[in-house]
C-alpha cells in the first residue's frame, strides 16, 4: 500500500534529520578533540534537541506506517489463521466409521425467548426488511449453521444440554459451516473458551480482544485511524467483525455467569450472530436465581441437545464387533446403564473400556446393577477405567516401552493439574510453550526457599557482631523480591515459525558509538595516529554489525502450513538454534574485526614474525569470544523463543518423574488413542470431565 503524501514528507525530513545531526556530531567530535570547541555545552545547545527532534519524528513515521494497514487485511489474516486451525483441529471426538449425528430440538422451558417474540424483535430494528417466519428450529447434523443465519431472526443462539451431549463438538462443526459460508470481508466465527475468562481482571469485550492475539498475533498492532490507542483486535471486537461462540458458559462461577449475561446484554451485541453454549442446569440457575429478576439472554433462541436414539447408539458401539448383546438390551430403558449411555461421550468411554482385554466381561460387568446401582456410578466407573484401558490393551506403543498404563495415566493426571492450575490465566491450552508455567503455590514456596538462602549466606559473610535485624530485612528483602518477580513477571511464550530480518538503526548507532569508543581508547594512548581513517572505518563496521545482529526477530507461525504441535517445535527450535548462531557469529566478528583493524593501524608485524605465528594466540582469543557470544546467543534465544524453556521445564519435569523426556512422542499417542484432541498446535482432554477426573 502507498504511504500518504505527509508521510512521505515526514519520512524524508526524519532522513535530513539524521543525517544533520550525525554529520554534525562527526564535526563536533573532532573539533572538541582539537580544543575549539567545548562538547558538552554544543550537546546542550543543539545536539540534545536535534537527536529527540529525530527520534520524535522516526517514532511517529513508524507508527503511521504500521496504521497504513487497513483493518480488511487483519481481518481476513484472522479469518485464515480460524481456518487453518479448524482444518488441523480434531472434531471427531464421537465419530469413526459410522458418526453419531447429534440431534437437537426447541428449547421450551422458558430460558430463552420463542420465535414470535425474536421475529417482532428484529422487524423492530431501524432499516429491517422481511424476516423468515418458522415454526420450529429442531434438527441435527450439520444444519445449525443454516439454522442460527437462517431460521433465527436475530442470529442468537444458545446450545444447551448436560454432561458429555457434545456441545463443543456441535460447536466446532457450527464453526466449520459458518467459515464456509462467509463471503470476503463478512464477520468470522472464533470459538472463544469461556472457562479462560477471569472477570475480576478484565471485562468481556477486553478478554475477547485478548483471546483474538493469541489466535493471531498480528492483532496486536495498532489500529488504522481514526482509532487511537487501541489495536487492531480491540477495533475488530468494537466493530463487530467477529462471530462469538461462547463455549463453557457452565465453567465459569455462578457470579461470572450472571456478569456475563449482564455484558453481553449492555455491550450492544444484540445486532450481531452470537452463539452460547452451556449445561441446561448451569444456565436455568443463572436465568433464574431465586429472589432476583429473571435475566435472559437477550434476543436469543434457545435448543437443547437431544440423547442419542438407541439405535443409532447400537450401530456405533457395534463397529469394532464383540458381544454387545447385553448392553444393546438395555439402551433406552430406564436402568442405571441405559440411563448413563445416552450422550456421545458415554458411549465413546463405553466402547473404548469394552474394547480392553476382555471385552465380554467388562460389557457384562456394566449391566450388573449391585455394582453399579445408579447412572452415577456407571459413568465414575467408565471414567476410572478409560485410561487404563486404552493403555493396557497396547494401543499407545510410540511413545516408549516405558510408558505402561500406570505411568501414563501418572502423567496424565500431572498435565491435568497443570492444566486447571491456570484455567484464568494466559496459556490455557494443553500446549507445549506453557509447560514453564508455575503454580502460585510453587512460586511461594521458591521465593520463602530463596529468602531462606539469602538469610543463610548473609549470616556466613557478614561479621558475627551484625545484628539478627539485618541479616532478617536482607532475608525478607530477597524473598519480596523473588515473589515480586515472580507474580509480576509474565510467563508468556510465543512459539515463531522462523527469523526475519530487518535493519535496526538503533543498535546500529549504538554500534557506531562502542566502535568510536574502542578507537578512541586506542588513540589516547598514541597506538593510532589521530586521523579520520580509523575513527570512520570502526564506526561503519561496528554498526553494521550491530544493525545487523539486533535486526533479527522471530517470525509468527506461519498461515499458509499446516499447523501442528509437532511442526510448531520443529519451526520453533530452527528460530531457536539461528539466534544462537547469529548472535555467537555477531560477537565473535566483533572481536575479529577489532583484532584485525588493530593489526592493521597500531602493532605493526615485527619483521621476523610471521602471519602464521599469529594464528595460534588469534584463534584463542576467537574461541574464547566465541563462547561468550554464544552464552549471549543463548540468553537471546531464551528470551525471544519458546523452545529453550520447553526444553529445560520438560527435562526438569522429566527428571522428577511428572512426564516423559519423549513428551511429544507421548502426547501424539495419547491423542492417537482418545485421550487428547488437537486443536490447531494444542492439545486438549478430550471431555472436561475427563480433565476434572484426571486433576481431581
Amino acid at each position: 500500500m502507498r504511504r500518504s503524501s505527509g508521510a512521505r514528507w515526514q519520512k524524508h525530513l526524519t532522513w535530513t534529520f539524521w543525517l544533520g545531526t550525525a554529520i554534525v556530531a562527526v564535526w563536533a567530535f573532532f573539533a572538541s578533540r582539537a580544543g575549539g570547541l567545548e562538547a558538552p555545552d554544543f550537546a546542550t545547545v543543539f545536539l540534545a534537541p536535534v537527536a529527540v527532534g529525530a527520534l520524535a519524528l522516526a517514532f511517529q513515521a513508524r507508527r503511521d506506517s504500521s496504521r497504513a494497514e487497513p483493518l480488511p487485511t487483519a481481518l481476513e489474516s484472522l479469518a485464515t489463521r480460524i481456518r487453518q486451525q479448524s482444518a488441523s483441529a480434531d472434531h471427531s471426538v464421537w465419530s469413526d466409521t459410522f458418526p453419531i449425528s447429534i440431534g437437537w430440538e426447541q428449547e421450551e422451558g422458558g430460558l430463552t425467548e420463542d420465535l414470535p417474540a425474536l421475529r417482532q424483535r428484529a422487524l423492530s430494528r431501524p432499516g429491517a426488511g422481511t424476516v423468515a417466519e418458522f415454526q420450529s428450529i429442531a434438527g441435527a447434523g450439520t444444519e445449525l449453521a443454516t439454522v442460527l443465519l437462517d431460521r433465527v431472526p436475530t442470529k442468537r443462539l444458545v446450545i444447551l444440554g448436560g454432561v458429555g451431549a457434545g456441545k463443543s463438538v456441535l460447536l466446532a462443526r457450527l464453526m466449520e459451516a459458518l467459515l464456509h459460508r462467509r463471503d470476503p470481508g463478512g464477520p468470522v466465527p472464533v470459538r472463544l473458551p469461556l472457562n479462560r475468562w477471569d472477570s475480576s481482571t478484565m471485562s468481556l469485550e477486553e478478554w475477547m480482544a485478548s483471546r483474538l492475539v493469541q489466535e493471531e498475533p498480528t492483532l496486536a498492532y495498532p489500529a488504522p485511524m481514526p482509532f487511537t490507542g487501541k489495536n487492531r483486535a480491540q477495533v475488530l471486537v468494537e466493530t463487530r467483525q467477529i462471530i462469538p461462540l461462547l463455549d463453557s458458559f457452565d465453567e465459569l462461577s455462578a457470579a461470572a455467569r450472571k456478569q456475563a449475561i449482564q455484558q453481553i446484554n449492555g455491550l450492544g451485541w444484540s445486532n450481531c450472530p452470537l452463539v452460547l453454549t452451556g449445561r441446561t442446569a448451569e444456565y436455568a440457575e443463572t436465568v433464574r436465581t431465586a429472589g432476583e429478576e429473571s435475566r435472559l439472554l437477550a434476543g436469543a433462541a434457545g435448543v437443547v441437545i437431544k440423547p442419542v436414539d438407541p439405535d443409532q447408539a447400537e450401530v456405533y458401539l457395534r463397529q469394532k464387533g464383540g458381544e454387545w448383546d447385553a448392553l444393546v438390551a438395555e439402551l433406552g430403558t430406564g436402568s442405571p446403564v441405559g440411563l448413563a449411555l445416552k450422550t456421545p461421550l458415554a458411549l465413546f468411554l463405553c466402547r473404548a473400556v469394552c474394547e480392553g482385554p476382555s471385552p465380554t466381561s467388562a460389557g457384562v460387568e456394566l449391566c450388573d446393577r449391585t455394582l453399579f446401582p445408579d447412572e452415577t456410578a456407571v459413568r465414575k466407573h467408565l471414567f476410572d477405567s478409560f485410561v487404563p484401558t486404552v493403555y493396557r490393551s497396547g494401543a499407545g506403543g510410540k511413545s516408549g516401552p516405558f510408558c505402561d498404563a500406570h505411568q501414563a495415566e501418572r502423567y496424565l493426571r500431572f498435565l491435568a493439574r497443570q492444566h486447571r492450575n491456570f484455567r484464568a490465566g494466559a496459556g490455557t491450552e494443553l500446549s507445549w510453550w506453557t509447560m514453564h508455567h508455575i503454580p502460585a503455590h510453587m512460586r511461594r514456596r521458591i521465593s520463602w526457599a530463596l529468602a531462606v538462602i539469602g538469610g543463610l549466606c548473609s549470616l556466613s559473610t557478614w561479621p558475627s557482631s551484625a545484628p539478627l535485624v539485618l541479616t532478617t530485612f536482607f532475608a525478607l528483602l530477597i524473598g519480596g523480591m523473588a515473589k515480586a518477580y515472580l507474580f509480576t513477571r509474565p510467563m508468556l511464550r510465543t512459539p515463531s515459525s522462523g527469523l526475519r530480518w530487518h535493519w535496526r538503526w538503533i543498535p546500529a548507532g549504538v554500534g557506531a558509538l562502542i566502535g568510536i569508543g574502542m578507537i578512541d581508547m586506542q588513540v589516547q594512548k598514541g597506538e593510532i595516529p589521530m586521523t579520520l581513517s580509523p575513527y570512520l572505518t570502526f564506526t561503519a563496521l561496528f554498526s553494521l554489525v550491530g544493525g545487523a545482529a539486533f535486526g533479527w526477530r522471530p517470525r509468527e507461525a506461519d498461515l499458509h502450513r499446516p499447523l501442528t504441535p509437532r511442526s510448531l517445535v520443529q519451526q520453533d527450535r530452527r528460530t531457536f538454534i539461528g539466534l544462537v548462531a547469529t548472535w555467537a557469529g555477531s560477537v565473535t566478528t566483533v572481536f575479529a574485526l577489532f583484532l584485525t583493524l588493530l593489526l592493521a593501524y597500531a602493532v605493526p608485524v615485527p619483521d621476523g614474525v610471521r602471519l602464521v605465528d599469529l594464528a595460534p594466540p588469534v584463534l584463542t582469543v576467537l574461541a574464547y569470544t566465541g563462547c561468550v557470544g554464544l552464552l549471549v546467543g543463548l540468553m537471546m534465544g531464551f528470551k525471544d523463543t519458546a523452545w529453550g524453556v520447553y526444553t529445560v521445564s520438560r527435562i526438569c519435569y522429566a527428571l522428577l518423574g511428572r512426564v516423559p523426556f519423549r513428551l511429544m512422542a507421548f502426547l501424539d499417542d495419547a491423542h492417537r488413542i482418545g485421550v487428547l484432541r488437537q486443536s490447531g498446535a494444542s492439545y486438549e482432554f478430550r471431555h472436561v470431565e475427563l480433565e476434572r477426573h484426571l486433576a481431581g
